[in-house]
């Protein structure tokens, strides 16, 4: 519980919308401040407030963005200008992210030549004439090519996951890369590093990376030099230190495992004890998804890997023989249906991609497309494809936990939910615990598995990956998953959203016009 809250203390210290509160309160206080000692001037306080949110009012309407963004900021600048403008300027400019952008960026560089190299996507498009659109954009957008002969095998559950998982790690002979948001000590991370221990001592290269927020209880020097002692190197994700910087808002919510290059997974699941149902604080049961890669598609989570681990590596000739040691492999190739495109997205590549890829599979759709997500609190873009999608025809339907993990976002969720209700859009709770999975799949033939929430921290914030799959077998068991999971969960009618708890309703309504922040 004592590292539950400190995780979450973390995380309000980075939290945008906790500065700007701050720095509003502080502004109030001033304002207070002013009326009683500095009466005589108040006129020019006015009238320099009111030019000041014309001007921002007028700037922001003219630049390019998401309206709900503009539409947060206009609020507080109309109600406390000087403090509002300063703020908006410091965390649009990311001074504090400036050079962390340019190494995010310098490195991506070099880990495009490598994927880029590939021709597989030449080879997809002539078996796969149809998934040309999305695969033409995700090469262009971010360099990922899209695979054939590639195998895949979905997990709806860390019961699933884990026993699959300790058996592939147990199978390496070269090297293991992994990269989560969490670890936490307890049963899972024993048993884990067990294998791991034993796997370093038998020459296998072992490399993890995480978050030192997501990791809190881990992001210490000295628990890197207690994993080097057993030939296991280990990066800390930008680490937590007790200053606000702008850049340390892009976490790596990423969840990867490669295996020789021939095995990947990704998906929801964190390596903790409650992911994996082996014991649960908050609630009865956590459900979650992930997949299973082998063939082909492995080099791009390899190269996904290789990008973050060496964000510090000056030594750019360094990475490109990284890249040629555990990309540039033979890999096994696989007689299966379907073609697979792993990508990766985050704050720096100047693109929505995984917003653009939850888009597409809707716009695509004919019959249904059915989700399940922790957390709904989209921009107007994905709102009105999933209402276009319905007034189409389209059974849009909509999994989200019925129980909350962070207070104010479930609340400015269910206000969502809401509209979407409306829109003809079922909406489904529940029930047993709570529901981690991120996933989509439509009409059988589409679908998506990986980190990406509904959210404006993933698509605007987070370092994030995924796999978009199109014919492959894997989503006829993700459809089954849900309609399995369909059956623990009670539908959310207006009558069933009346019966929210009113404290609940008035914090979402309250809060929604910050959700960009949040």
């Amino acid at each position: 519980m004592k590292e539950r809250k400190s995780k979450i203390w973390s995380k309000l210290i980075y939290s945008r919308f906790l500065v700007i509160l701050s720095m509003l309160a502080l502004q109030a206080f001033l304002f207070i401040l002013f009326c009683v000692k500095l009466e005589p001037y108040i006129k020019y306080y006015f009238g320099v407030s009111i030019a000041l949110s014309i001007l921002f009012i007028i700037y922001i309407t003219n630049t390019n963005g998401k309206n709900e963004f503009k539409i947060t900021w206009i609020l507080p600048v109309a109600i406390f200008p000087v403090f509002g403008i300063a703020v908006y300027w410091f965390l649009k400019m990311n001074w504090g992210g400036y050079f962390f952008k340019k190494k995010v960026n310098t490195t991506r560089t070099v880990c495009n030549k490598s994927l880029s190299s590939t021709n597989e996507s030449q080879n997809t498009f002539e078996t796969y004439p149809k998934v040309q659109d999305i695969a033409s954009y995700l090469n262009r957008m971010g360099n990922f090519p899209a695979y054939t002969n590639s195998q895949t095998e979905y997990f709806p559950n860390g019961e699933s996951f884990f026993p699959v998982l300790k058996a592939e790690l147990e199978q390496a002979q070269k090297f293991i890369f992994m990269e989560f948001f969490i670890i936490e000590t307890g049963r899972v991370w024993d048993e884990l590093f067990k294998i791991l221990k034993e796997k370093a001592s038998q020459g296998v290269e072992v490399r993890i990376l995480y978050d030192s927020i997501g990791s809190i209880s881990l992001s210490s020097s000295r628990v890197i030099r207690y994993l080097k002692n057993y030939g296991i190197q280990a990066q800390i994700f930008m680490p937590f230190v007790p200053i606000f910087d702008t850049a340390l808002n892009n976490r790596d919510h990423r969840k990867i495992i490669v295996i020789d290059g021939k095995t990947a997974f990704t998906g929801g699941l964190n390596l903790t004890d409650e992911y994996m149902n082996y014991s649960q604080d908050r609630f009865n049961y956590w459900k979650d998804s992930a997949i299973m890669l082998k063939g082909p598609c492995v080099r791009t989570f390899t190269t996904l890997f290789l990008h973050l681990w060496n964000l510090h590596n000056k030594n750019l000739s360094s990475l490109e023989s990284q890249l040629n040691q555990y990309v540039e492999l033979e890999y096994p190739r696989y007689d299966t249906l379907g073609a697979i495109i792993p990508y990766g997205d985050d704050a720096y590549n100047k693109c929505d991609l995984a917003e653009d890829i939850y888009n597409y599979i809707l716009s695509k759709s004919h019959h249904y497309v059915h989700i399940m997500t922790p957390y709904i609190i989209i921009d107007n873009t994905l709102l009105n494809s999933l209402i276009f999608a319905a007034r189409r025809g389209v059974e849009v339907s909509i999994i989200v936990p019925m129980h909350w993990d962070h207070f104010i976002t479930f609340c400015v969720g269910r206000r969502f939910i809401k509209t979407l209700i409306k829109k003809g859009i079922k909406v489904y709770g529940y029930n047993p615990g709570f529901i981690h999975s991120k996933m989509f799949v439509s009409d059988g033939n589409r679908g998506t598995c990986g980190t990406v929430n509904l959210d404006y921290r993933s698509f605007d914030h987070h370092f994030e990956c995924g796999a978009f799959m199109y014919h492959a077998p894997i989503l006829k068991d993700m459809e089954k998953d849900f309609q399995q999971t369909l059956k623990d969960c009670t539908l959310i009618t207006l009558e069933e959203y009346k019966k929210i708890p009113r404290l609940q309703r008035i914090v979402g309504w309250l809060f929604k016009i910050f959700a960009p922040l949040m």
